[in-house]
């Protein structure tokens, strides 16, 4: 006797992003319990940045972005993301730093909806992955740090990280005025 072939309509279908949210949850669980909440980790303007897991969508190589003429140096324009264009800044010249220059190591972070950016993704240097501030020390915030900047870290091996809120940039009036 064979074993019957399951039909087209049987077979379980994930959505990409219902999967990548259930696996965050299953990440974001154990930490929970502990207290620890994960965050992403990335390089950006020669800084080390953190950022709330959930405030993120994706991150992924940069797909082809095409330029927007008359807009910030820092806006390098639009890319498709599996049929959704989203709006690229440059993370680091938006900082006013050197801009991120395009390798292996160069990805695009897809910013939330729930952050209030509709498709918006920054372009950093490089990736860390998942980082805990558990075993960082705060060293609070500079005079000159942002709103979104909210808090300063130092880590186990002297490292500084700067925290962003993601949602807190989004809002900020300076990241929103795209044009020149």
């Amino acid at each position: 006797m064979s074993t019957p072939t399951p039909k087209p309509h049987s077979v379980k279908r994930t959505n990409l992003q219902a999967f990548q949210n259930e696996l965050v949850s299953r990440m974001m669980a154990p930490a929970a319990m502990e207290g620890v909440v994960s965050q992403l980790g990335f390089a950006a303007g020669e800084g080390r940045w953190l950022c709330r897991l959930q405030q993120t969508e994706e991150v992924l190589v940069s797909p082809p972005i095409t330029p927007v003429p008359l807009t910030q140096p820092w806006f390098l324009g639009l890319t498709n993301v599996r049929g959704n264009l989203y709006s690229v800044i440059d993370f680091s010249l938006f900082l006013g730093k050197a801009p991120a220059l395009p390798g292996a190591d160069t990805r695009l972070v897809l910013l939330s909806r729930s952050t209030g950016a509709t498709n918006a993704a920054l372009l950093v240097q490089r990736v860390y992955g998942l980082r805990s501030v558990k075993g960082f020390a705060p060293t609070g915030q500079g005079a000159q740090d942002k709103a979104w900047n909210v808090q300063n870290w130092m880590d186990a091996e002297g490292h500084a990280w700067h925290e962003v809120d993601l949602g807190k940039l989004a809002q900020d009036a300076e990241f929103q005025h795209i044009g020149r």
